[in-house]
């Protein structure tokens, strides 16, 4: 009788040690959904490509002095923003961009971490063509419509969308005729899409692990459009991203939320003003 007695107090005994356990885990995991993560989405300064009217994608273009004197304007007008992480694509431009916000916002014992799954958008065998122009009549035509007024009048906040999807659909077929392997075309707008998500997922996920707070992530204007576009916001317009734009993303139980403008150039500005007093 007392060794049945004994077990059964050890089975109700283990039973209580299991149930407070996973109540533990469970709070715990509930706890760190709750934390708010802000991450602050940056658009590379001006590069040579920029100036010399090309595109850009996965091509590798520097920044010009006015792309390294506007991450300096964007970082001083971040100034009094504490980031707990930073991270961009693996392009100079993105690097560079980054690491100049960090070294003028009193950020600069923070480690830039790279992540070239936010890269921007792959054009394949359209980059640094010389007459890049001609992309989005090409683009536009291949939709059937009259001309690029008419195409980005059509469609509207679905206009960076629908001009990476013309991208990859022309580069599939070799409208070119370029010998560029099928692993550097362009991308399709939905994989662009997975792959920021993926990432910016990821990032925010390990903040809120670490109690949340700023993160600074640096990227690219088609990029970036394409993962906003996913969050069904008002603020978005489908409107091209400008140098130094800044877009503020809260996350918090499990979705990101825009906070604010969409590609605001407050903290550039700002900055810019100030240093030049």
């Amino acid at each position: 009788m007392k060794r049945i007695i004994s077990s059964t107090l050890m089975l109700v005994t283990i039973l209580f040690a299991s149930l407070f356990v996973n109540c533990n885990l469970t709070y715990a995991k509930s706890n760190s959904d709750s934390k708010e993560v802000v991450v602050y989405l940056v658009r590379h300064g001006e590069t040579t490509a920029n100036v010399m009217h090309r595109a850009q994608g996965w091509s590798d273009y520097t920044l010009t002095q006015n792309g390294i004197d506007g991450a300096k304007y964007l970082g001083r007008g971040l100034k009094g923003t504490t980031f707990k992480a930073a991270y961009s694509g693996d392009l100079t431009r993105q690097e560079k961009t980054a690491q100049g916000v960090l070294n003028n916002s009193g950020n600069k014992k923070i480690n830039l971490q790279i992540d070239n799954n936010l890269r921007e958008c792959n054009y394949g065998s359209y980059e640094g063509r010389p007459d890049a122009a001609q992309n989005i009549p090409e683009i536009a035509k291949y939709y059937g419509f009259k001309d690029s007024k008419e195409f980005l009048k059509k469609t509207g906040k679905n206009a960076i969308n629908k001009m990476q999807d013309g991208y990859y659909e022309l580069d599939k077929q070799n409208k070119l005729n370029t010998e560029l392997p099928a692993k550097y075309r362009a991308e399709a707008s939905k994989t662009v899409e997975k792959r920021m998500s993926q990432s910016l997922t990821r990032i925010v996920k390990k903040q809120q692990k670490s109690g949340g707070g700023n993160v600074l992530v640096v990227s690219s204007g088609m990029s970036i459009s394409l993962f906003i576009s996913t969050l069904n916001s008002k603020q978005y317009t489908g409107s091209p991203m400008k140098n130094d734009a800044v877009t503020k993303v809260v996350y918090k139980d499990g979705k990101f939320k825009v906070s604010g403008s969409v590609g605001s150039l407050k903290y550039f500005n700002n900055g810019k003003k100030e240093l030049a007093k």
